[in-house]
């Protein structure tokens, strides 16, 4: 654990840090995308978001291909290459233009190099047919905004413009995790974030949430996948893990991902291992605040 004294520290810089920032993640510029000093990875100072990077593919696709009785349910998010804290491009392309299906591939440039590659898979809406289908019970969440912040170094702080709410578990503690996340920056500009943007910058947090352990996080993302069987509602997304399996420096691990309503999408990876990112645990805690059921929205 680090100490009070040190924790305090690093919660007023940022405090700092986020009282000169802008209120969102990217600029557009005439190079393309502009990354603000907050849309930085937590493995280095000069390397991009891999989230972010998700997040602006998503926009990028539905802007070119998302209308009306139609939804993306399926997002493949590839990242092969560390991206640079510099202007980003996105070129999208359509593979496949159906009446009932369509496949598009996004391509995320940055300095001249690819660094990332998003394909979406768009389905028409229909009708639900009638029948009882089987599903899990679903996990009990309490209400995120009746929670306090932990205060702790492993999370962002609220002043950093992407809040966590830990429900059991937490990044450093070596257990099953759900969390609250809620991103309180727009992510090009002024403009609000869509609900597949917000759930695709917050699939990405699936896999280091369940790959941390006690002595930190050993592995980083070479990619996930985005099963939604609706969009999201409201500004907060939990995120369950529901596995990890690793061996040979490789993992896969997959997370379900509910808003307040219930369960909308799942997300999964694979990650491959790099010098750690070292975690303090949190401190144990148990919810105070009252826990209702959260409810199907089918």
């Amino acid at each position: 654990m680090l100490r009070p004294s040190t924790q305090l520290r690093l919660k007023r810089a940022k405090q700092i840090l986020f009282e000169v920032m802008s209120n969102y993640y990217f600029a557009t510029t005439v190079d393309g995308w502009t990354p603000e000093p907050l849309a930085h990875a937590p493995w280095a100072e000069d390397m991009l978001h891999g989230r972010l990077i998700g997040g602006l593919a998503a926009r990028s696709l539905e802007n070119e291909f998302g209308e009306p009785g139609w939804r993306i349910a399926r997002l493949t998010v590839d990242l092969f290459r560390p991206a640079a804290m510099a202007p980003v491009q996105v070129a999208t392309t359509t593979i496949r233009s159906g009446r009932k299906v369509k496949l598009a591939d996004a391509v995320i440039t940055c300095e001249g190099h690819e660094v990332g590659r998003v394909t979406a898979l768009l389905l028409t809406e229909g009708q639900e047919p009638p029948g009882t289908i089987w599903r899990p019970t679903p996990s009990q969440w309490p209400d995120p905004e009746s929670m306090k912040n932990l205060d702790n170094a492993t999370e962002p702080s609220d002043e950093a413009g992407w809040i966590f709410r830990t429900v059991e578990g937490g990044m450093g503690t070596g257990k099953q995790s759900r969390v609250w996340t809620n991103d309180t920056l727009c992510l090009v500009d002024d403009e609000p974030m869509s609900p597949i943007v917000r759930a695709a910058i917050s699939g990405d947090i699936a896999c280091p949430l369940a790959n941390s352990g006690t002595e930190g996080l050993f592995y980083i993302n070479a990619d996930y996948t985005m099963m939604l069987g609706r969009y999201p509602q409201g500004d907060w997304i939990g995120i369950e893990v529901n596995q990890q399996i690793e061996a040979d420096g490789i993992s896969m691990a997959s997370a379900t991902l509910v808003d307040q309503l219930g369960p909308f999408a799942t997300s999964s990876g694979v990650s491959l291992t790099r010098p750690p990112l070292a975690l303090p645990p949190q401190p144990e805690t148990e919810p105070t605040h009252p826990v209702e059921p959260t409810t199907n929205s089918q």
